[in-house]
């Protein structure tokens, strides 16, 4: 997948994701391979567009950093607006967005 490695990495790779126990990969393998490195990919861009969100550092999605970026992306919205945004998917109350919350709401 786009780098190399040594012959027995390759062998436990296959030992790992062989799901009928032939030693071989079929379709069904392969592809089951390739949905969970897309679902890493997802999972790391998402991380990367939350960040950018955090732009205060704290790890969590305040309404004040809501508000910033959103009028660097053009929209205009007051902190109550952003409050309100975050209430809802803000599932444990503390009012702001988790990276889980953040997931959450991309999904």
């Amino acid at each position: 997948m786009g780098g190399e490695m040594l012959m027995k990495e390759a062998e436990m790779a296959i030992e790992a994701l062989d799901s009928d126990g032939d030693g071989l990969l079929s379709l069904e393998d392969f592809v089951a391979l390739m949905e969970a490195g897309g679902e890493e990919e997802k999972l790391k861009d998402l991380r990367e567009a939350f960040e950018l969100y955090d732009i205060e550092g704290c790890g969590f999605i305040t309404p004040k950093s809501l508000k910033r970026m959103l009028s660097k992306l053009g929209e205009s919205k007051s902190i109550d607006e952003c409050k309100i945004m975050i209430k809802y998917f803000d599932l444990n109350g503390d009012g702001v967005l988790n990276f889980e919350e953040f997931r959450t709401m991309m999904q």
